[in-house]
């Protein structure tokens, strides 16, 4: 019996996934290089050898976690890791996290970023969890106090933001609020401390174009994402009065571009078809806002890809099928998941209340800034007066009357006009007037003249509250302690040290 029988045509893709790795890897680096250009032209050579010195741990964590999973595995090492793609992963985390995560943080966190977030579920390509979101979150929730003292960085905007409660009372508020960021054209650009990765939108942009043009990511995800959440919080901004600022705040701040491009995308971790992938972006954004509005952690974007990946294998099932005949039952659902957001993030917006954000005038407080109506106070862990706080090289300005007029390194790498430092490292500083009774050795009043830090958030520590605890303490008794403020401890830390300047220069 003769068979006859023809094959099917097939459409054979010139893409392979390694030359789509490689393309990622490029553009990822386009980032990392445009962070470490930054840091070193406005902070010092060192910030930028700490940046590329993180990106090695980071890959060296990724690579020796894969090889020594699979030799024990028994496999062939270096076939393995060739199709398994670990800098990726260890690349992405890298862009994560600011220039101060100590090395240590970021290697376990690449590790278990490597090992339960890939490996142990098969290895590429059968991963339920964006793995680097997953070491993000790892450092995130468990090494987030295991900073470098020598590499300081400024609260992010979101969080400086969040602390304002999401809302400014008005639009000279908000501009004097990101005035401490170098303005929104500057949170465009990018030139100002945060997350290595996340802080440039038109270079993420630019290259997010020239991947979806290549089909290294898929449009759609980043488009959606954006689209949504442009509209979800120009609609919250609108019940509130706010303006066209608001949503592109939202947009510019947080990583949401660096999660939208980088992240969102990954082919494993979302769904396949184009209707699922239009309703995992949706619900990225939804879950952002949300998160922003109501959680205790203001980003947003890490847990909203992490909790939309679990959703992943129902969004497949929801959306299997032949997508010409389902695409009514797609259009369908798409339209429900937009009103539930609509409706939640609504709901979530009704409890926010505008509080007022503080901003800075040539480097003095302003009416309404530091130390006039700064937020609650609540102390945290003590530390010995004699602590060394030799990093916030604090020094005596002048004295006079038993006066002492010190300027202390803060938290800040931007100064209070919105500039860095234009040679070497030249951080905000907080000036304090520190009085001492030359007879008793008390201390009689701290004041803090100018401030430095954030707005929002380092203003906690110069609060009139918190300067009257060291008012009567004996500055000949160096062994007490003090108290530190709950989330400005480095702002509080510096009013120690412009203490000790003060006891050295009576001593002196």
């Amino acid at each position: 019996m003769k068979f006859t029988f023809k094959p099917s045509p097939n459409y054979r893709d010139k893409q392979s996934t390694h030359s789509i790795m490689i393309e990622l890897m490029i553009g990822l680096l386009v980032v990392f290089g445009f962070s470490v250009f930054y840091y070193t032209t406005e902070f010092g050579t060192q910030y930028g050898i700490r940046a590329i010195g993180l990106l090695l741990t980071a890959l060296v964590a990724a690579f020796g976690t894969e090889a020594v999973w699979y030799a024990f595995s028994k496999k062939n090492v270096i076939k393995e890791i060739s199709n398994s793609f670990p800098a990726i992963t260890a690349t992405i985390l890298t862009l994560m996290v600011s220039i101060n995560t100590s090395y240590y943080a970021l290697a376990i966190a690449t590790i278990i970023a490597i090992l339960f977030g890939k490996l142990v579920f098969g290895g590429f390509g059968q991963n339920v969890f964006n793995p680097a979101a997953l070491g993000r979150a790892v450092i995130m929730t468990s090494f987030a106090g295991s900073v470098v003292a020598d590499f300081a960085t400024g609260a992010t905007p979101t969080a400086a933001y969040a602390s304002a409660g999401w809302m400014s009372t008005s639009a000279s508020a908000f501009d004097a609020f990101v005035a401490n960021f170098g303005g929104m054209s500057n949170m465009f650009v990018g030139m100002y401390p945060g997350a290595l990765g996340e802080t440039s939108a038109l270079v993420i942009i630019l290259v997010g174009i020239y991947l979806a043009i290549r089909k290294v990511i898929d449009w759609r995800v980043p488009v959606v994402y954006i689209t949504t959440m442009f509209v979800l919080t120009f609609m919250v901004g609108a019940m509130h009065g706010q303006g066209l600022y608001y949503p592109l705040f939202h947009l510019l701040s947080g990583g949401a571009l660096f999660g939208a491009v980088f992240m969102m995308t990954d082919p494993v971790t979302n769904p396949t078809s184009a209707a699922g992938r239009i309703i995992f972006a949706m619900g990225c954004a939804i879950l952002t806002i949300v998160i922003r509005l109501k959680a205790n952690l203001p980003e947003g974007v890490l847990f909203s890809i992490l909790l939309m990946n679990m959703l992943t294998p129902a969004i497949e099932r929801l959306t299997d099928g032949q997508q010409i005949k389902m695409m009514k039952k797609n259009i369908m659902t798409i339209c429900i998941v937009a009103v539930v957001g609509i409706a939640s993030v609504a709901a979530c917006s009704l409890a926010v209340t505008a509080k007022e954000t503080t901003g800075t005038e040539g480097g003095e407080t302003t009416e309404g800034g530091a130390g006039t109506d700064a937020p609650a106070l609540a102390l945290g862990n003590p530390i010995a007066l004699d602590a060394d706080f030799s990093r916030f090289d604090a020094q005596v300005e002048s004295s006079e009357g038993g006066v002492y007029v010190v300027k202390v390194k803060g938290y800040g790498l931007i100064d209070p006009e919105g500039h860095a430092g234009e040679s070497g490292i030249d951080y905000a500083r907080n000036v304090f007037e520190v009085e001492i009774n030359p007879e008793t050795n008390e201390i009689m009043s701290i004041k803090n003249t100018t401030f430095g830090d954030t707005p929002g958030i380092g203003d906690k520590g110069v609060s009139e509250e918190y300067l009257e605890t060291f008012v009567g303490l004996n500055t000949t008794d160096v062994t007490q302690e003090v108290d530190t403020v709950t989330s400005a401890t480095w702002t509080s830390e510096s009013v120690v040290a412009a203490i000790q300047a003060a006891i050295n220069a009576v001593n002196e």
